[in-house]
């Protein structure tokens, strides 16, 4: 029984992959046809109800109608801000993603999987979604955690402004917090983040002192002498 199912449901998945990548070339056909050339009039991102104004896809990708777009959303039977996000995701790969877009059509990698890549080059300025693009390509696919970081190398080398921006954004969460309350042996808890940087000379400023008392006489735990 089981030896008659296995083949008809791979059949199956094969067929349907190869309908959505029949899908996303329409869709990148479709935005081809109906580029516009200003703001006005084009589709942008919308969250809840509040339209942000940002294009559906990243710098370099074509603006693409917005009263057009949403007749186009409705017959591919999507919500109208999923609709926008999925169709802005192919744009980004077909325009910005060359590399990643043509192993979507070839078959070597999943829609699904670009869309992803796609959530991630959309912020980036032309020239560090390009240099993601090609080291993907060059490295034929990446864990999602080695994604994350190409795209935080991408940013530092092609849009430095970007971040420091995101760097002075990311240290307004950085804290010392000594608790006030005392337990009964007269300790308290003190919790902190802070910059890597700084997290290192405090720890081996620490270790120094710590090994200075051992070697003074103090014969208490690493982790005793360290507090």
């Amino acid at each position: 029984m089981t030896a008659e199912i296995l083949p008809r449901v791979r059949e199956r998945v094969r067929r349907r992959q190869a309908e959505l990548v029949d899908e996303w070339i329409d869709i990148a056909s479709w935005a081809q046809a109906n580029v516009v050339t200003a703001p006005e009039g084009a589709a942008t991102l919308v969250e809840g109800v509040i339209d942000t104004g940002v294009p559906i896809a990243g710098d370099g990708a074509p603006l693409v109608s917005e009263f057009n777009l949403m007749e186009f959303i409705a017959v591919l039977g999507r919500s109208p801000d999923g609709g926008r996000a999925y169709v802005g995701r192919i744009i980004e790969c077909a325009w910005r993603l060359p590399g990643i877009y043509a192993s979507v059509v070839a078959g070597r990698l999943e829609p699904w999987r670009a869309e992803r890549i796609a959530d991630l080059t959309r912020p980036l300025n032309a020239d560090a979604a390009a240099f993601v693009d090609r080291q993907l390509a060059a490295v034929g696919g990446v864990g999602w955690a080695q994604l994350e970081r190409l795209v935080t190398e991408a940013v530092i080398r092609f849009d430095p402004e970007r971040a420091e921006a995101e760097r002075r954004a990311a240290n307004e969460d950085l804290f010392v917090d000594v608790d006030r309350q005392v337990d009964q042996h007269g300790r308290v808890r003190i919790d902190a983040l802070v910059d890597a940087a700084d997290s290192h000379d405090f720890n081996q400023a620490i270790n120094r002192r710590a090994i200075q008392r051992g070697k003074l006489g103090d014969d208490s735990s690493l982790d005793v002498r360290r507090a």
